[in-house]
């Protein structure tokens, strides 16, 4: 079996919450050795975020937690002490990449800013993901993904709720992307790095990774100082274009006719009226709307579904989080996995995204459980003797459980 791309990478991973531990995920997915670092005293707090009720460790049982982190080694290390510290820069120096997604200055906070990464390994790569960057005047603020959803302009083509207070997309959109972005850096600067024998200090704010992907407003807000449209189902772009309930329960299908001469198709092929009586603009699209939502009413979604793309009639089904999860096209293409858990019923997850002809890259094992592979990774990998790992448990610098749990 061929290797994965990052077979042989080793990443130190200090990210929390969903944007860091997503870029991780991806790179441990793609077969990097990615060790997760936590300290008892300030653990990743998705990991007791909605626990499962009346189970003995919360914060082994989360399923936030392990979607994110599957793939991973979990190593515990206080960096706020002296032992913790120096252990953490012994680990440096035989990883490649360090990613860590904290508030602009606590690394440096911590004296573990690039310079000195730079003096355990040379050619470290070092990725930092503060929500606004490392300078700026807004550098020393904390910025979550529905905060950076609404610092980057999305909400402005969201629109606005009944109350006419601004909407949000549902879900921290701002952490996905801004994880993508990160192993995308962590890439290229291991190319660079290639070439040029040099690591790399990557400043990615999570503000402008989000601010230049909400498409065509922003460039034309760059180019011409337009404000957003809200067209709500519609695009000016095509002839007509909505969502339309159907048959079932919540069940609804998106529509989009991009010609005229696809109307008159659909029109003329099930039956409907095509004479729109020389309507045009907003009632135009009114009538449309009328008329195609009157037909699909009562019609199966999946045939609906099928009958418009067999007449090359954009159409999809809009699922429900259950629907998707049932969905025989992606079953067939199996991109759901279940993975056995010690502490967890098994559930479905997404494979990658990724799907690499050379190597599949497939979920391999759950998340790691707290301080699972300190052993491992302290007493294998860097030469740790068990009177020294035996003074770092004494003094709370590694543990395998957190440290005052219940206020996670």
């Amino acid at each position: 079996m061929k290797k994965l791309p990052l077979e042989g990478i080793r990443v130190a991973d200090l990210t929390m919450m969903w944007a860091g531990p997503f870029a991780t995920r991806i790179l441990a997915e793609m077969g990097a050795e990615v060790i997760k670092i936590e300290s008892p005293r300030a653990w990743d707090n998705i990991r007791t975020l909605i626990p499962q009720p009346g189970v003995e460790e919360p914060w082994n049982s989360s399923f936030y937690f392990n979607d994110y982190n599957r793939d991973k080694k979990s190593l515990t290390l206080d960096l706020a002490q002296e032992p913790g510290k120096q252990t953490f820069l012994r680990l440096v120096a035989k990883c490649d990449v360090v990613i860590e997604n904290y508030r602009a200055d606590v690394l440096d906070n911590l004296g573990l800013g690039y310079e000195v990464l730079r003096e355990a390994r040379p050619d470290i790569i070092l990725v930092s993901m503060a929500g606004y960057g490392k300078t700026g005047p807004e550098r020393d603020q904390v910025g979550f993904g529905p905060i950076i959803e609404q610092m980057s302009g999305l909400a402005s083509l969201t629109g606005y709720g009944d109350d006419g207070i601004p909407m949000k997309t549902g879900l921290s959109y701002g952490d996905p992307v801004a994880g993508k972005a990160a192993a995308a850096a962590v890439a290229l600067a291991l190319i660079q790095r290639r070439k040029t024998g040099e690591g790399a200090f990557i400043d990615l704010a999570q503000r402008e990774v989000m601010s230049t992907l909400i498409g065509e407003a922003f460039v034309a807000a760059s180019l011409r100082g337009e404000e957003p449209k809200h067209r709500g189902n519609r695009d000016d772009r095509y002839f007509a274009q909505g969502v339309y309930r159907v048959a079932g329960e919540d069940q609804w299908l998106a529509v989009t006719l991009r010609t005229p001469g696809q109307w008159n198709d659909l029109a003329h092929h099930f039956g409907l009226d095509p004479d729109l009586g020389g309507l045009e603009g907003a009632a135009l699209l009114d009538e449309v709307d009328r008329r195609l939502g009157e037909w699909l009413k009562d019609k199966d979604p999946q045939w609906a579904l099928e009958a418009l793309a067999g007449r090359a009639i954009p159409a999809g089904r809009v699922l429900n989080t259950v629907d998707i999860h049932n969905d025989p096209h992606l079953e067939a293409r199996e991109f759901w996995v279940e993975l056995p858990h010690p502490r967890m019923p098994a559930w479905k997850q997404p494979r990658s995204a990724w799907n690499l002809r050379e190597a599949m890259a497939a979920p391999r094992r759950h998340a790691p459980l707290f301080g699972e592979h300190n052993d491992e990774i302290l007493r294998g990998l860097l030469g740790l003797t068990g009177e020294e790992l035996a003074a770092l448990a004494a003094a709370e610098v590694i543990s395998g459980a957190p440290v005052n749990p219940g206020i996670g």
